[in-house]
């Protein structure tokens, strides 16, 4: 069952509107190796709240596989990324994000996607710990 030795990918963004900038967390659990990563990035020049969380999304994923990740479930908080990712009916304003996260995740064997807001702390401690 590849659903118990999937490594879980939770994430989640906090996003600041007078400056667009973006804070992006994600924890990375892999059960197998019986590790747990976190990483953490500043985003520029975001548009809104669902880019942010796309963005969290993207370097989770990058990170999974830079890790050799093959099988992983991803937990997002952000209820209209979930629904987009899932459906494959994008909104016009994560669009191409969209698509480049499709593109990435199509390169794990395993993925499912639910609800989770475990990286939230993380999201929000790199933005606001900024002195931007």
């Amino acid at each position: 069952n590849p659903s118990t030795t999937a490594s879980t990918l939770f994430t989640d963004a906090a996003w600041k509107a007078q400056d667009r900038t973006a804070g992006c967390g994600w924890i990375i659990h892999n059960p197998q190796e019986r590790e747990t990563t976190h990483g953490t990035s500043i985003e520029l020049c975001v548009a809104s709240p669902l880019m942010a969380e796309a963005l969290a999304v993207w370097e989770a994923l990058l990170q999974a596989r830079s890790l050799h990740l093959s099988n992983i479930c991803l937990k997002s908080d952000n209820q209209v990324l979930v629904k987009a990712l899932t459906s494959k009916q994008h909104p016009v304003e994560i669009y191409g994000i969209n698509l480049d996260i499709e593109n990435l995740y199509s390169s794990f064997s395993y993925i499912c996607m639910t609800l989770n807001s475990a990286a939230d702390a993380l999201a929000k401690s790199v933005l606001y710990g900024l002195n931007v």
